[in-house]
């Protein structure tokens, strides 16, 4: 289940008159209340901690109503990593090879509301190739031992005996157009737990 999330967002404007971006909440599904909120003044680089099955699904963009409305965009990817399971417990192989989709661009769409999509089945499940021994060294670099070792010796490929791919990661940015190039004002890495 994906996590029904909003961003409202808000950055202080220089004296040249930028329109201001002025909130940030991100909200679940799950929860009757906001996950994460800010105001300005905001940091560049956020990361978002969310609960098992949850995953940003809607931006919410809160501009200053006294300056003008900014053109602004969201942009974000989707990261894979392989995992091994045994019938609950699983081992994730985080800091390892991973498949990462390209940038995608969602327009203003009027309201400051950016829905985000889940990624597609293609997208969810893309890994990149490896070795036998390359596996077998990143399990034991991630601490699997003993019965982890065992079932990695059956995975020759993503997906085969008790290896799954999942998407571990989100990155969003949130851009503004200064009427020359897209810039970026804010960016947001959500990692996706990977079990279940």
């Amino acid at each position: 289940m994906w996590l029904a999330s909003c961003l409202c967002l808000a950055l202080s404007t220089s004296p040249s008159a930028q329109a201001e971006i002025r909130r940030i909440e991100v909200w679940t599904d799950q929860a009757p209340t906001a996950l994460w909120k800010r105001t300005s003044p905001f940091q560049r680089r956020y990361t978002l901690e969310t609960e098992l099955g949850d995953s940003v699904r809607m931006v919410k963009v809160e501009q200053g109503e006294d300056t003008p409305r900014e053109k602004l965009r969201i942009r974000f990817q989707y990261q894979t990593s392989l995992a091994l399971g045994d019938e609950g417990p699983h081992l994730d192989l985080l800091d390892w090879k991973h498949c990462t989709t390209a940038w995608q661009s969602i327009a203003d769409p009027g309201d400051g509301h950016f829905d985000i999509p889940p990624p597609t089945t293609q997208q969810a499940s893309c890994f990149p190739s490896f070795g036998q021994a390359e596996l077998l060294a990143a399990v034991r670099a991630h601490g699997g031992e003993g019965k982890w070792i065992t079932l990695a010796k059956d995975v020759s490929r993503a997906g085969q005996g008790a290896s799954y791919v999942a998407p571990s990661l989100l990155r969003m940015q949130v851009q503004r157009w200064d009427g020359a190039a897209w810039v970026v004002d804010l960016e947001f890495d959500v990692p996706i737990a990977m079990g279940c």
